[in-house]
């Protein structure tokens, strides 16, 4: 028998009641954090690791003597041979890590100079590879495999200090009858998809971001059919975890962004300039999961010189390692990261925190920026030792290499631009670098469109000096543009060095939503003014190229050219993607 509870026993569980309440009322209170307060540690974090591992790394690039050729995604093998479910359910129950150590792999990351690590938790075979309890087609479940290798993840990250996130196939799923992608199995003109995002995709999502900790980090891929089931995924996330990052491939690759920044192609690079946060994916070799037929590794310089042109352009690198099905992280990947990790040991510093560089590529290399720092990649050591830093307009007080700062380095200007006197070799083969402290943020010189002896200008995002609300972007289907102008405060700008004078004909390549019809702009070349009314070109990213009518350039030499929205519009006027000037007559190639 019970006894009953004295009142100052009740009295002190009911105290202890109201202070939970009060506390999860001042949780429920705080306001969400901002998106700049979210991408704080991704912007300065810069390098993260990517695992693909999963029933596909059984297979190996192989299903019945039927090969994943080489350059090609082995993880994708299911869809590429038409596995029946059947067949690709019975290898993965076979799947047992016996060889899984999720400390050493933290430790490599961490080693590496990593400082993320993002786990495909589901890919779009389906399989999980953590305990779920919505589906049993999980790696404890389905193949009796004991241990939960996001659970080992999550607790390795947490002790090592790396940030821990998940890749999740939110619209592909192989196994599920009612998911994208499987077609051989299933009937598709008898699926439900919002049966498959019920019963299985987000409550999935909510099981990850439920169990295992601090989820920095949930990377999406394929994209969502609409804007309104994006939305969903959007709000689990925030609910569950409002630091969490969300991936721009979440939405439909022909929508806006929706995702807290963007991803390049699969081992993409855009040539530049773009404003909005970004990161590139890729692999160590040619695929993503692994595959024994692909021995074609990356060496410590490739990737290095990799990740020094990603970051010098403002982005992320995100290095992916295909373990192999019982664990083990293939040997020269290992080799590899090893040696990346001891050129970061020494120049980690030219690599977090930095932001995009002003300073355009270099015969010798590259260069990445950190406050009035600016640092000098040297991939090919000069023949005469003596480092010319094209473009920079600031004055240098110091010179040094970031392995050695005692050994400070001669400094003079020819021509006006600055000259570094070089150690007699290189401290690094694959990348010495050599920092450079200045006057104040780095400044370059304004890029220039040079005409060529009998062709126009094709003014792109890359030459622009955007202001306003202008930025340069990009989407997978989009390309690279620049959008967001709502007014005639937003602008893009180009300098350009004339070489023939005479008549132009001005196109403009772009494309609008319906939103936009009507609408006008303003391109103004030299003091001439053109200007154009904006037709839409569908919802998705559908270029057409307008003719705006003649200019004539009297003159040889410098030129300015402008465009901006002629009113205030609320919405963003136009997917601009080039201007086009081009000598009468001739039409320049699209």
């Amino acid at each position: 028998m019970t006894k009953r509870q004295s009142g100052p026993a009740r009295t002190g569980r009911g105290v202890a009641l109201l202070l939970c309440l009060a506390a999860s009322a001042a949780a429920q209170s705080k306001p969400a954090p901002t998106q700049d307060q979210r991408m704080e540690w991704f912007r300065h974090d810069k390098f993260g690791m990517f695992i693909h591992w999963g029933p596909y790394s059984a297979f190996a690039g192989e299903y019945k003597g039927q090969k994943v050729p080489v350059g090609t995604e082995a993880e994708w093998i299911m869809q590429r041979f038409n596995i029946p479910v059947a067949d690709y359910r019975e290898t993965a129950r076979g799947m047992k890590p016996v060889k899984f150590d999720a400390e050493a792999w933290v430790a490599l990351a961490k080693a590496t100079g990593m400082k993320y690590l993002v786990l495909t938790a589901k890919h779009h075979d389906g399989f999980a590879m953590y305990r779920s309890t919505v589906s049993k087609y999980n790696l404890l479940d389905w193949a009796k495999f004991d241990r939960d290798p996001v659970q080992e993840l999550s607790a390795a990250c947490q002790k090592a200090g790396i940030r821990f996130g998940v890749y999740y196939s939110h619209r592909e799923d192989w196994d599920h009858p009612d998911g994208f992608g499987n077609n051989w199995d299933y009937d598709r003109t008898k699926k439900n998809f919002e049966r498959y995002l019920d019963e299985k995709s987000k409550p999935q999502l909510r099981e990850l971001l439920s169990r295992y900790g601090p989820i920095h980090l949930v990377w999406f891929d394929r994209g969502m059919d609409t804007p309104q089931h994006t939305q969903q995924f959007i709000d689990i996330v925030h609910e569950l975890q409002p630091n969490c990052l969300i991936n721009g491939r979440v939405g439909d690759y022909g929508a806006d962004l929706m995702g807290d920044y963007q991803n390049m192609n699969d081992n993409g690079m855009p040539n530049g300039g773009l404003q909005e946060d970004w990161e590139t994916p890729q692999t160590m070799n040619t695929t993503w999961g692994y595959s024994k037929f692909d021995q074609q590794w990356k060496t410590p310089g490739e990737v290095i010189h990799r990740m020094v042109e990603i970051v010098g352009k403002g982005g992320n690198y995100l290095l992916n390692i295909g373990p192999m099905a019982d664990g083990t992280i293939p040997s020269p990947s290992v080799a590899t990261l090893k040696a990346v990790g001891a050129w970061m040991q020494i120049n980690g510093e030219s690599i977090y925190g930095t932001v995009a560089s002003p300073l355009t590529a270099q015969p010798w290399g590259r260069s990445t920026v950190k406050g009035n720092k600016v640092f000098l990649h040297v991939f090919s050591w000069p023949a005469d030792g003596i480092l010319r830093v094209q473009g920079l307009t600031n004055t240098v007080k110091a010179a040094y290499p970031l392995a050695a700062p005692s050994q400070k380095l001669a400094l003079s200007r020819e021509g006006g631009v600055p000259l570094v006197k070089l150690p007699a070799e290189p401290l690094d083969q694959n990348d010495t670098v050599i920092a450079l402290e200045l006057d104040g943020a780095p400044r370059a010189e304004p890029l220039i469109v040079v005409q060529g002896s009998d062709v126009g200008f094709d003014l792109d995002y890359l030459a622009a000096v955007t202001s306003g609300k202008a930025v340069k972007r990009f989407n997978r289907s989009g390309k690279f543009h620049i959008a967001k102008w709502t007014g005639p405060a937003d602008s893009a700008t180009w300098q350009l060095l004339v070489s023939q004078a005479g008549e132009y004909e001005v196109r403009i390549r772009y494309s609008a939503r319906a939103e936009s019809n009507g609408a006008g702009f303003v391109v103004n070349i030299g003091g001439q003014t053109v200007r154009g009314t904006v037709s839409g070109t569908g919802e998705g990213y559908e270029y057409k190229t307008i003719d705006l009518g003649r200019v004539r350039l009297p003159k040889t030499g410098p030129l300015t050219v402008k465009l901006q929205p002629a009113a205030d519009t609320g919405h963003n006027l136009i997917f601009f993607q080039a201007l086009e000037l081009s000598p009468a007559g001739h039409r320049m190639v699209e």
